[in-house]
């Protein structure tokens, strides 16, 4: 599964457990948010307002910290983006205390804001503390992170809520920021040579070197577009859950779980994927539209949770190789500003998908929402091997280290 990674790179190993530790209890959050938040308005658009404020920040933060990834040390933001954010987390106990929802919408807010400066600058820390030739496994472990924290963060949660209370979920939270801070602190020492506190270059040049660098242009392409039949995925499931197969909230945490194994599962084929992540990345692209139309005909509940797994199984393994290629093509220099850009659109879009996806719903079933989406995944995996079968990396890594110069 790529665990003997943690033994090699301890510096990675330090900043695998913080994030394992952040993202159970963001889950944690998670669940309590939307439990509190219907206890107090029992609205679906207090719901949507709650979804909107977690993805807002993202159009903000994202390439502003970027552009401090790249000027200063990144452990450091790290951990003091996780300090400034552990006292904020609490603010929903306010909220049951005083039947106030306005605290909670502050509280997912600036949480949802320090998510958004943590990711670029997560993401262009791991390669200054890894060696290049294990970027692969690493990204591996990554889904694995992705994949355990989505299924005991949700189920753990929703099981600590019943038994004792939503509020006891943020405090844990809390508790478990500042374990993440003190996981990071000991990176603070090391001395990370693509740090560059003298660039005053304005973040429209980032943006322009995106567009002038055929490969960057192709992959903002690919976060342009993805996040759309992503983010409609978000709803569907849950959907299905609930509407179809009238599982209720047990449904939804099975759901979530199996979504959850897929992500972990994919982290075990990192050992055999050696080169050709693009095109392996592709392939599985269309694997995840063939699981759709599979999920489209499900009959019982068991069937949509075997291609809730394999969904999101190939999924992680393409975002590994499309993780792997790009980790390996930007410079280290600008790593932090250009991943900052292309999360800003990458998180807009599946902004947009989601709304898109409550409209669609109240149109279509979500089966046959699953159907189309199918299609929409396999038209990308088309779409996408013909756009990256069209240029040439070779001279787009030429064209970038001309224009960095």
């Amino acid at each position: 599964m790529g665990y003997e990674m943690l033994k090699k790179e301890k510096n990675y190993k330090l900043l695998f457990w913080s994030d394992f530790s952040y993202g159970i209890g963001s889950r944690f959050s998670q669940v309590g948010s939307f439990a509190l938040l219907y206890q107090l308005t029992e609205s679906g658009i207090a719901l949507g307002i709650l979804l909107a404020l977690r993805v807002m920040p993202t159009i903000v933060f994202a390439p502003l910290s970027g552009y401090l990834a790249d000027r200063f040390h990144r452990a450091n933001i790290l951990y003091r983006t996780h300090i400034i954010q552990a006292p904020f987390v609490c603010l929903p106990i306010a909220a049951a205390f005083w039947e106030q929802s306005l605290f909670l919408y502050i509280s997912t807010f600036i949480v949802a804001s320090g998510d958004a400066i943590k990711t670029p600058v997560r993401y262009a820390l791991i390669p200054d503390i890894v060696q290049r030739k294990h970027l692969i496994k690493i990204n591996g472990l990554e889904q694995n992170i992705v994949g355990i924290t989505l299924i005991f963060g949700s189920l753990l949660g929703g099981v600590i809520a019943f038994l004792f209370n939503t509020e006891i979920l943020f405090v844990t939270h809390t508790l478990l920021l500042i374990l993440t801070a003190s996981l990071i602190k000991p990176l603070l020492s090391i001395k990370l040579p693509s740090i560059n506190k003298q660039s005053k270059e304005p973040l429209i040049d980032h943006l322009k070197l995106i567009f002038n660098v055929s490969i960057l242009r192709a992959f903002l392409f690919v976060m342009l577009t993805m996040p759309l039949a992503n983010g409609i995925d978000n709803v569907i499931f849950n959907l299905i859950a609930l509407e179809v197969f009238e599982k209720g909230d047990l449904g939804v945490g099975l759901i979530y779980a199996s979504l959850g194994l897929g992500f972990v599962l994919s982290s075990f084929m990192t050992k055999w994927i050696r080169s050709q992540f693009l095109t392996i990345g592709i392939g599985m692209i269309a694997l995840e539209g063939i699981g759709h139309l599979f999920l489209s005909q499900s009959l019982l509940f068991i069937h949509a949770l075997f291609l809730a797994i394999f969904i999101t199984f190939v999924g992680g393994i393409s975002n590994i190789c499309f993780d792997t290629v790009l980790m390996k093509i930007l410079p280290a220099s600008k790593r932090g500003s250009l991943f900052g850009i292309l999360s800003m659109f990458q998180n807009s879009s599946m902004g947009i998908a989601m709304i898109i996806a409550g409209f669609i719903t109240e149109v279509i079933s979500p089966l046959q929402s699953a159907f189309y989406i199918g299609l929409l995944y396999l038209f990308f995996a088309l779409l996408y091997g013909l756009i990256f079968k069209r240029l040439s990396i070779k001279k787009s890594m030429f064209v970038l280290r001309k224009k960095m110069s």
